[in-house]
C-alpha cells in the first residue's frame, strides 16, 4: 500500500493534498514501505536459521551463523523497537481516530491538504491502517522472542524482554494518546 500510494495511488487516500507537499508525501510513503519491507526482511533472518546462515563460498565465517552480537544490533534491537512502535501505533491511533469519529475530539491536522475528508480518513485508519500496524507490531514481536529463545536465551530472559515490551507499549499508548488528544504540538529539529 505504502509503495502504491507512494507512486500516486488514491486508494485509502482521504483527499487532495497541496501541490507543494505532494513530493514530501510521495517519499515519506516510499521510506515507510522501504522501512517495512526491512522489517519482514529481519523477521526472515530472526525466525530462519538457514537465512542467516552464511553462504558456504563466503570468504568470511563460510556456514557459520551471523555471529549472535551483529544479529542483535543490527535485526534484534530494531526489530523490537519497530514492534513497540508498531503496536503503539496502532492502538494510540485506532483510539484517537475513533474518539475524533464520535466527536469526542478534534485532531489538528497539518495544512498539506486542499480537501479532507476526516470522517472517510478515520474510517480507512480504525479498519485498515491500524489493524495492519498492530499485526505487523505483533509479528516483530513474536520474531525478536522466538530468535531470542531459539539462540539459547533461558525463558526468564525472554520474559523479561516481553514485559519490557508490553510496560513500554503502555507507557507509549498512553503518551501519544494524551499527546492527540490534548493538541500537543511536538517540533522536531
Amino acid at each position: 500500500m505504502r509503495f502504491y500510494q507512494g507512486a500516486g495511488g488514491t486508494i485509502g487516500v482521504p483527499g487532495t493534498s497541496t501541490p507543494e507537499s505532494l513530493p514530501s508525501w510521495y517519499m515519506a510513503n516510499y521510506v515507510a514501505g522501504l522501512v517495512i519491507l526491512l522489517g519482514g526482511v529481519a523477521c526472515l533472518f530472526l525466525t530462519r536459521p538457514r537465512v542467516r546462515t552464511i553462504p558456504h563460498r563466503s570468504l568470511v565465517l563460510p556456514g557459520r551463523q551471523i555471529p549472535r552480537p551483529l544479529m542483535l544490533t543490527a535485526c534484534l534491537s530494531p526489530v523490537l523497537l519497530g514492534g513497540v512502535f508498531g503496536v503503539t501505533h496502532g492502538i494510540a491511533g485506532a483510539f484517537t481516530h475513533l474518539l475524533e469519529l464520535c466527536g469526542a475530539i478534534e485532531i489538528d491536522y497539518p495544512d498539506d491538504w486542499e480537501t479532507l475528508n476526516v470522517t472517510s480518513m478515520n474510517l480507512w485508519n480504525i479498519l485498515f491502517y491500524e489493524p495492519w500496524f498492530i499485526a505487523m507490531g505483533v509479528c516483530l514481536l513474536g520474531s525478536a522472542l522466538r530468535y531470542l529463545r531459539d539462540t539459547g536465551s533461558t525463558e526468564a530472559a525472554v520474559g523479561r524482554v516481553r514485559r519490557v515490551a508490553v510496560a513500554l507499549t503502555g507507557v507509549l499508548v498512553v503518551a501519544s494518546s494524551l499527546a492527540v488528544i490534548m493538541g500537543w504540538n511536538v517540533e522536531i529539529g
